[in-house]
């Protein structure tokens, strides 16, 4: 074959791998897209199941917070129940899918130096019974480690859906002894990485601060 001839052979193989490979990267873009919604798309999506469960359970500043929440699906109560409305103020401390202690020691420790508060950690129970029974067994392992009658934990089917999750999800709620919503506060911005050691380095002081907050907001110093 010429020179002429190798060329066109050239042109006639790559032209099309040229396209179908431009054609492929689009589709796995577009797939990306949809797949893998953006961060923002996200937050807003978790704001608006957010309101709607406020709405619904009373879950604001200055309401009366409607207590057992009414949850579907499964749902199971891990410790004493919580006094809510009966003389106690209550704590509820939304720890998602982060079921490890280190991430939360800091800021379970610190609820339980006030004396009366009472700490009730909420956990998302996954999509499925299988994500139910490890995290349950997660959480009474957890639980283990901080053993005081006044902690307890539910956890939820529908927990993420009311609570949402570390990104854009309200991370606290704290009550008064009547049961009245005094604050809430929302997940503060923690790191990503691939290295979960990275992730509690950051995350621990900050959640451990945004408790501390909510804790100095409603509580006198001199009480604690």
């Amino acid at each position: 074959m010429s020179g002429k001839d190798w060329l066109k052979l050239a042109v006639l193989i790559l032209v099309p791998l040229s396209a179908w490979l431009f054609v492929l990267y689009r589709f796995k873009q577009e797939q990306k897209a949809v797949i893998y919604p953006s961060f923002v798309r996200y937050e807003s999506d978790t704001q608006v199941r957010i309101n709607y469960f406020r709405e619904k359970w009373n879950i604001k500043e200055g309401q009366r917070i409607i207590y057992p929440f009414p949850m579907r699906g499964f749902v199971a109560q891990l410790g004493k129940p919580p006094p809510v409305g009966r003389g106690h103020p209550v704590l509820f401390l939304n720890i998602g899918w982060i079921v490890f202690p280190e991430v939360w020691d800091l800021a379970i420790r610190e609820a339980l130096q006030v004396p009366s508060l009472h700490l009730v950690l909420l956990c998302s129970a996954g999509p499925s019974p299988e994500h139910w029974e490890w995290r349950t067994k997660q959480l009474r392992e957890m639980l283990k480690r901080f053993p005081s009658e006044r902690v307890s934990a539910l956890i939820g089917e529908q927990m993420d859906y009311a609570f949402g999750l570390e990104l854009g999800g309200i991370l606290c709620v704290l009550c008064d002894g009547v049961g009245v919503v005094r604050v809430i506060e929302v997940y503060p911005s923690l790191k990503r990485s691939p290295r979960w050691g990275d992730e509690v380095t950051d995350w621990r002081p900050k959640l451990h601060q945004a408790v501390k907050k909510v804790l100095d907001e409603f509580f006198p110093k001199q009480s604690r």
